[in-house]
């Protein structure tokens, strides 16, 4: 009996202090104004021990009447208040500038029901310090070493006090001293692009922003052309601490004039680039001097409107290719200012059976749809001939072509453009049971007309032009199509 008195005496001492403990926490005894606590005054760290200046506060009201409607925080030191109704948050503080460490008190007042503030703000003291910020480039799409002046770096910022503690972000050409400018830390990508003045390269660069379609208001001068160039980029916090540089090699190249040769073939390569050089030298000697590109992936930009900045540095084009969908994907949106300005393109192409007879891709060309062959594939046997409509030479097969693609040609006028077939091919059925002779729907070429300037602004042809020189004259019918036919 005595050991139960004390027991219960025991646990009526113990349920007196967790009241107390509960009262101490936040519940006012008096009437008035609320009441805000936070866990602790001030925290001492030093060095580098101190916290980076994002950093988590709590909080917590009382109030006798009423209820706690939210609370307003400062973080700097008063002068201005922010409303939220939680009772923590997570805050990048300011340090002064110039200084890389700092003692910053968070500020924290309750607001009852009735809109009366607690006029005895609590505060917690943040020993916090700056952290320098850093940088990467993001080569996700690819890293090109070589490009004609127009080219695009993208890189990523990151900073334990929070990207919103990056200020600015820096960019260099070949001499991080003399030739920089400085771009807003929302920069994460920028297209590099030659600047011409009265028809030539100044060595300046002008700088196309994130998404942005006219140029910054800075131009980043140094450019070498026809050299190696060295990009440096870093960024810098709002204390000034700064990353170090980061750098990437690329040679520029200077087009020559305004002529250019696409080889978009993996297969065959050497000897495809070979064929159209010849052709295109054999137009005499202002044809000389022309670019090649013999790698869309290594040589051009990944994205649409870097692209679009490196055909205006030419306006007449020859393209060859075993990949529409790479090929027509990169100039289906990227060639609209071209031929706005223009410009002039002879596209031969191959279409593999798994080329979609209707692709989007399709749609800047005289290509309406492809021909549908339903089981089976489109041959040409050797001596096969494509045949103009009109007067043009004819064309025979040295030897079994296995992509040869009839198609269906626009036969409306989309009101700027109209279209024309040009020739058809003497084409196979290959399948089971034989490659009987194709009677169905059989051209391979046609044009786009520009009706503001009346002018053939690009012709296509699906079959490979390399394999067609079986009469000795393609060096006529090349000639016909980019001298005659679109006037380059």
């Amino acid at each position: 009996m005595q050991l139960l008195k004390h027991i219960s005496l025991f646990l009526l001492i113990a349920t007196t202090v967790v009241s107390c403990k509960k009262d101490f926490e936040g519940e006012r005894t008096d009437l008035g104004a609320p009441e805000t606590f936070m866990a602790v005054d001030s925290i001492y760290r030093t060095g580098d021990s101190r916290y980076t200046t994002t950093v988590e506060a709590h909080w917590w009201g009382s109030v006798k009447t009423g209820f706690i409607k939210g609370y307003e925080v400062s973080i700097d030191n008063m002068q201005t208040w922010s409303f939220t109704d939680k009772q923590s948050g997570t805050f990048l503080l300011s340090l002064p500038t110039g200084s890389d460490t700092a003692d910053i008190r968070i500020f924290v007042r309750a607001v009852d029901n009735n809109g009366q503030v607690d006029p005895t703000p609590a505060g917690t003291t943040y020993p916090v310090r700056n952290s320098a910020p850093n940088i990467n480039f993001d080569f996700s799409t690819g890293q090109k070493s070589t490009a004609f002046p127009a080219f695009r770096y993208s890189w990523i910022l990151t900073d334990v006090d929070g990207i919103a503690d990056i200020g600015i972000v820096e960019i260099a050409l070949n001499d991080t001293v003399n030739n920089k400018v400085q771009v807003p830390s929302s920069v994460n990508a920028s297209t590099f692009v030659g600047e011409k003045v009265s028809g030539a390269f100044t060595g300046n660069f002008l700088l196309y922003n994130n998404n942005q379609t006219n140029p910054y208001s800075q131009k980043l001068s140094g450019g070498l052309m026809n050299d190696t160039n060295i990009i440096y980029i870093r960024c810098k916090d709002r204390t000034g601490s700064q990353s170090a540089w980061i750098s990437a090699k690329i040679y520029i190249r200077e087009p020559k004039n305004r002529l250019l040769f696409i080889n978009d073939y993996i297969s065959n390569k050497n000897a495809i680039t070979a064929f159209y050089t010849t052709r295109i030298n054999n137009l005499g000697s202002n044809f000389s001097n022309y670019d090649v590109v013999t790698s869309l992936v290594d040589e051009f930009p990944s994205d649409e409107f870097t692209t679009s900045k490196t055909f205006d540095f030419f306006n007449r084009i020859v393209w060859a290719t075993e990949d529409p969908t790479r090929s027509l994907g990169t100039a289906q949106n990227a060639s609209i200012p071209f031929f706005n300005n223009g410009g002039k393109i002879f596209m031969v192409l191959e279409i593999p059976n798994d080329v979609a007879l209707n692709a989007s891709f399709f749609s800047f060309t005289p290509i309406e749809r492809l021909v549908d062959n339903p089981g089976r594939s489109f041959r040409m046997a050797s001596g096969d001939q494509v045949i103009s409509y009109t007067n043009w030479p004819i064309l025979k097969a040295t030897g079994i072509i296995t992509y040869p693609r009839p198609f269906y040609t626009y036969t409306s006028s989309s009101g700027l453009y109209t279209y024309d077939s040009l020739a058809s091919a003497q084409l196979r059925s290959f399948g089971p049971g034989g490659a009987p002779v194709w009677t169905g729907p059989s051209n391979v070429m046609a044009k786009r007309i520009n009706t503001q300037m009346n002018k053939t602004d690009i012709v296509t042809l699906t079959a490979p032009l390399h394999l067609l020189n079986g009469n000795n004259n393609v060096d006529s019918f090349f000639q016909k199509v980019v001298l005659s036919e679109l006037e380059f």
